[in-house]
């Protein structure tokens, strides 16, 4: 099968891929910042890797041989403009430098709801194709930034890139909001498996979601690249409703989107 090098892969989402990836028979190459911890490494199908996410030249080494770079590696919500460019933005530049100079031809970049995150969840730009940027935070617009990026590169070096507008990710939906933009563990693995397959050459931004019923976004731009989500957050409505009766926010943003989430502040992510 391939060999994938994930970046962040100490991480939540790269964390619950590890297994899911080994299974379907890839070799992994695990990268993450110096004195960062991986737990539970195969040494057989794993090869765990330290180097700064700015580090163009130690990352390059790490993807040498690499079908796939899934780059997760970030801060996972609002920070500091300093801290958001430096890891978020300087870092995913160098991802995609260390990328093309190991000569990967295929890359699946983290993206996020939040670089989009004040389009209306009702809107049409919402239910059709995909919606232009339109970020809720300093956060959201690294995402955007990281968009960018993959345009880039897939348009000026001739690679196959995958900006993933990632949800809500996690076991199980937990919150209103998550029933509609839930993103299992399992279709998570179906979005890296399309990345590496896909026939469809430039760069491409899809959305991270599951299949849900109460979905509000379009699944036609991952079904293009061939990422056919399955699984369903309605299977877990009835509990998530008893713990929370509360309404799903109206932007796609959420939380992040309201006016007490202060601009620039770290919020515990």
């Amino acid at each position: 099968m391939a060999l994938l090098a994930l970046t962040g892969a100490a991480g939540r989402i790269a964390t619950a891929l590890r297994p899911r990836l080994r299974a379907a028979g890839h070799r992994l190459v695990l990268v993450d910042g110096v004195g960062v911890r991986l737990d539970d490494v195969d040494e057989e199908l794993e090869r765990a890797v330290e180097a700064d996410l700015r580090d163009v030249d130690g990352q390059a080494a790490a993807f040498a041989g690499a079908d796939l770079v899934v780059h997760l590696g970030a801060y996972s919500d609002e920070q500091l403009w300093a801290d958001i460019l430096a890891v978020n933005i300087d870092g995913t530049r160098a991802v995609c430098e260390a990328a093309r100079l190991a000569g990967v031809r295929r890359m699946l970049l983290a993206s996020s709801v939040h670089a989009a995150g004040f389009v209306p969840v009702d809107s049409e730009a919402a239910r059709s194709g995909m919606p232009l940027p339109a970020p809720d935070t300093y956060y959201g617009v690294s995402k955007a930034a990281l968009e960018a990026l993959g345009a880039l590169y897939a348009g000026r070096f001739g690679m196959t890139v995958v900006s993933a507008r990632i949800m809500t990710f996690g076991d199980e939906p937990e919150a209103p909001r998550s029933l509609q933009s839930w993103l299992s563990g399992d279709d998570m693995a179906r979005l890296v498996h399309a990345a590496l397959t896909t026939e469809a050459a430039g760069h491409h931004v899809v959305w991270g979601v599951s299949r849900n019923t109460r979905r509000r976004v379009d699944l036609a731009p991952g079904l293009g690249i061939g990422f056919d989500p399955q699984d369903d957050a309605e299977a877990y409505a009835a509990e998530v409703e008893r713990r929370d009766p509360s309404e799903a926010p109206g932007l796609l943003g959420g939380g992040f989107a309201t006016p007490d989430y202060r601009l620039g502040e770290p919020h515990g992510g």
